[in-house]
This record gives C-alpha cells, structure tokens and sequence, in this order.
C-alpha cells in the first residue's frame, strides 16, 4: 500500500492528546492515531449513509408492507428463543446461498411466492 505524507495543523490539546496515546503505548506512533481517527470518521460517515439509504428505502413501503416485515422479525426472534433454528459454517452458507439461487432461478418470472 502507497503511504502520502500530509503535513497537518493541530490545536496543542489535539497534539497532547495524541502524544499521550502513543506514550500510554496505545499506539506505536502518532501516524497510527490518525490514521485510526480517520478510519473512524470514515466507519461514521458510512453508517450516516447506510442509514440515510435506509429511511428511503423504509419511507418506499407501504404500512402493510412494514407490518409484514415487524411479523417476520418477531416470529424469527420466536424461532430462534425457541430452538428453531439451523446454524450453518461458511461452507454450508455457500451451499444454502447456491440453493436458493438455483430455487429462484427455475420461479416463473413475475411470479411471486410470499404472502
């Protein structure tokens, strides 16, 4: 991975702070707490997206079609409290993914199975 050098301007509180992460030996120098601040800022804003996308996607459903998901989620949360459940490894979720691809492929178009 190619590294840039920046050159930055910091207030002495922000200096001092990142100072004293590196001399609590929380990390090994002051690049690495930067770099995990601007991870973190990165992390943030991609939740801001996911849930902005979110509350489009949610304001796109219809009341019925809400309710029908708030069943659904109660009734796996059932299932799971009660037992009833399958856990699968990584490779059984490829086969599980490989099944229901094949399942939905031989569905007629424009039909739908969910009531």
């Amino acid at each position: 991975m190619a590294i840039e050098q920046m050159n930055i301007s910091l207030s002495p509180q922000m200096a001092r702070f990142i100072r004293g992460k590196v001399k609590n030996g929380e990390y090994t120098n002051m690049s690495e707490v930067v770099r995990d601040a601007v991870r973190r800022l990165q992390e943030d804003e991609a939740v801001k997206s996911a849930r902005a996308r979110l509350a489009d996607f949610e304001a796109g459903l219809t009341r019925g079609e809400r309710e029908g998901i708030r069943r659904g989620v109660r009734r796996g949360i059932k299932d799971i409290d009660e037992g009833r459940y399958q856990e699968y490894d990584a490779d059984g979720l490829r086969n599980l993914a490989k099944e229901l691809v094949a399942a939905s492929a031989k569905k007629p178009a424009g039909r739908s199975t969910a009531k």
